[in-house]
């Protein structure tokens, strides 16, 4: 069997990848396989999404041209001497807190290797993407890297200094988002919405508010001013929700997500 991509690991993030790269057609331009040491897992994905899998990595009659490793760092040593075989693949690393430095001596040397952190929103093809490349990794194949990861979402080149505080805002971010998404949608469950119709009005709020600012360039608080004219009732409702300090807890909310990303990193 020979395979261009390959996805090691079907948990939530490498199942993410894999369904990205099929909504953005990739199975039909390359040919994609799974893995997962739960074999199970990778049937069941593979089968979901029309695409092949494999039991046993020596199945593959020739190594992937990139390989997505989405495992638990744990597991990594496990399958990384076979892997350390694979002399012209590119390893693209999600494995969290795991530096590239660590990814290449265990595979046992110099490797074409990328570290990034995506979130899950890759799924739909509006992921942000950091990425961070190896010494080894010349340019034409990094500029290969970030065309193959565009269909994805945003992806940028970053530093791997930066890569705890891109895992704070931009891979926990969908969990805060969605937490004050699920807050807005009872907000109006209370003032007598149904749960549908309020979810709805909250969804297509925030997307045409992400928008407008994307596009706009607006500062977010001049945007905020804008919406809230004098005595209004925007401003009433900004009045009470900083009684209760929701901007210093979301502020809060990313400093301990980059510190416990500090913490995996430093291998605590």
């Amino acid at each position: 069997m020979t395979t261009s991509i390959m996805v090691m690991g079907c948990g939530n993030m490498g199942s993410a990848i894999a369904k990205g790269l099929v909504r953005a057609g990739r199975h039909k331009t390359e040919h994609l396989v799974l893995y997962d040491i739960v074999w199970d897992k990778a049937r069941a994905l593979g089968e979901a999404l029309d695409i092949a899998w494999i039991r046993n990595i020596d199945q593959l009659e020739n190594p992937p041209e990139y390989l997505f490793i989405a495992v638990k760092p744990a597991d990594f040593p496990d399958t990384a001497e076979i892997l350390g075989e694979w002399h012209k693949s590119v390893f693209l690393s999600v494995m969290a807190g795991v530096a590239i430095k660590d990814v290449a001596s265990c595979l046992g040397g110099e490797k074409g290797i990328v570290r990034l952190m995506p979130n899950l929103c890759v799924e739909v093809g509006e992921g942000v993407i950091p990425v961070c490349f190896s010494p080894s990794l010349d340019i034409a194949r990094q500029e290969e890297v970030l065309f193959l990861l565009s269909s994805l979402g945003w992806v940028f080149e970053s530093v791997e200094s930066e890569i705890d505080s891109l895992t704070a805002l931009g891979g926990s971010g969908p969990a805060f988002i969605s937490l004050f998404v699920e807050a807005l949608m009872d907000g109006g469950v209370y003032c007598g919405l149904n749960w549908e119709k309020a979810l709805k009005v909250t969804l297509q709020t925030m997307l045409g508010t992400a928008i407008y600012l994307k596009e706009s360039g607006m500062h977010p608080g001049a945007f905020k001013n804008a919406v809230a004219s004098p005595g209004g009732t925007t401003i009433a409702g900004l009045r009470k929700i900083e009684e209760g300090g929701l901007r210093a807890k979301i502020m809060q909310g990313v400093e301990a997500a980059y510190r416990r990303a500090s913490k995996t990193n430093d291998g605590e």
